[in-house]
């Protein structure tokens, strides 16, 4: 049967009796005064100061240890290919037109950075019921959010394909800009502006159309377009009394003009 605890601890016992010759091996024990006065010495090699750097260093090294280790998961982090929302984005943007993928052993990937040939420019992801709605624009020369050519876009769904984490559905969007028409009742300075919304010291500026399409533009791509925004907005162009908001409509391919009652996400992203 098992011995307990307690009779193991006898033995132990009885055996340090039996063995005498153990007794010189006890350590000398100071008096208390003694320990004191080893605690309180200014020597450098005193206890305490022996103590103090024993755990200093150790504490050192731990934190070494830590920040090894932490630097071993970042880097292996990235490494590591997640497939969420961020990754698909950004291999959205590493697309190259006309440039061939080729696999490394893990992943499809070019083995030559051109960014001249990266012409997505602009992208916004939403996950929907298990499928990835991806819209995607490029730029024209002075900054306008376009839609890809049919072979751009034909290209880049075969890049996504290559690319994209196995059993992921996606549904690309590439459509030119919603169109937006938006009326407002606007009571203007005589003084600063005339009836046709033009600048008396420069009739080749229209503040109020100014403002809205400046506004339009600000918006971050798939960004969504608010009317008590622009309406403060305008409350603030040079020029303007008080803007009073009427309708507003947006159409996005051959679809009608719908109502914008408070807010609108442009289905083209733009």
């Amino acid at each position: 049967m098992a011995r307990t605890i307690i009779e193991i601890y006898n033995e132990m016992i009885a055996g340090k009796v039996a063995m005498s010759e153990l007794n010189s091996l006890q350590p000398n024990i100071d008096s208390g005064q003694t320990f004191l006065d080893d605690l309180t010495s200014a020597s450098k090699v005193a206890v305490w100061r022996s103590i103090f750097f024993v755990v200093a260093v150790g504490i050192w090294t731990l934190e070494n240890l830590f920040d090894a280790h932490k630097t071993w998961i970042n880097n292996r982090a990235k490494e590591l290919i997640v497939g969420n929302i961020d990754w698909n984005a950004r291999i959205a943007l590493e697309f190259q037109y006309g440039d061939a993928l080729v696999f490394n052993g893990k992943e499809y990937t070019y083995p030559t950075v051109n960014t001249t040939n990266r012409i997505v420019k602009l992208v916004s992801l939403n996950e929907v019921n298990e499928t990835l709605f991806m819209k995607v624009a490029t730029l024209t020369p002075s900054g306008e959010p376009v839609e890809l050519e049919v072979a751009e876009i034909a290209a880049f769904e075969a890049y996504i394909n290559k690319r994209k984490f196995a059993g992921t559905k996606f549904i690309f969007i590439n459509r030119p800009s919603d169109l937006l028409r938006i009326q407002y009742r606007v009571y203007v300075d005589p003084l600063v502006m005339n009836l046709s919304g033009e600048l008396l010291s420069n009739p080749a500026i229209k503040p109020v159309e100014d403002t809205i399409n400046n506004y339009c533009k600000s918006l971050p791509f798939d960004g969504v377009f608010s009317i008590t925004t622009l309406t403060d907005q305008l409350q603030d162009t040079e020029g303007v009394v008080n803007p009073v908001f009427q309708t507003a409509q947006a159409q996005y391919g051959a679809n009608p003009f719908v109502s914008i009652v408070d807010y609108y996400n442009p289905n083209a992203g733009h």
